[in-house]
């Protein structure tokens, strides 16, 4: 009885020391790191720019990294849905971005998809977007391998 107890006890204990790693696809892939520079609180219909930095952590290179913006649901403590800064917009452009540095190669005819070029394992790249505001969200994935994808809340007060 003892010793069932202590294979059950090893078994739980060692499915979570050692089950899936959530940095990691399926496949063994890492997902990609970022860190967002935006303001905190910005007025209305100011220009900001949002500086994102996206790191490959590997083991595979990223064959095309991807920036998109998506409207999300409230924070946690509930209420309305936050305006967007980045809405969708039309034929490849949007009112809501002034500018990108980079330029990306390619953009979605909505204009809230923005392609760029590979990621070597181990190297980032910096991605800077001019925003108006009045994208409550944006991720970062491998154009390749959709499964690759990490996401974050980006919201500025209006005063």
């Amino acid at each position: 009885m003892k010793r069932a107890a202590f294979f059950a006890l090893f078994l739980l204990l060692g499915s979570a020391c050692f089950g899936p790693d959530p940095n990691r696809t399926a496949s063994g892939a890492g997902l990609p790191a970022f860190e967002i520079d935006f303001p905190a609180e910005a007025p209305a219909g100011s220009i900001q720019t949002m500086s994102l930095t996206v790191t490959n952590p590997g083991p595979e290179p990223i064959s095309s990294v991807v920036v998109a913006f998506a409207r999300v649901g409230p924070s946690a403590g509930g209420g309305e849905l936050p305006a967007p800064i980045v809405d969708g917009g039309f034929k490849g452009r949007n009112a809501a971005i002034k500018a990108i540095r980079p330029k990306p190669r390619e953009i979605s005819q909505s204009a809230t998809e923005f392609f760029f070029n590979s990621l070597p394992e181990g190297e980032s790249m910096t991605l800077e977007f001019d925003l108006v505001i009045p994208a409550n969200s944006v991720t970062v994935y491998d154009g390749s391998d959709p499964d690759r994808i990490r996401g974050a809340r980006l919201s500025t007060s209006v005063p």
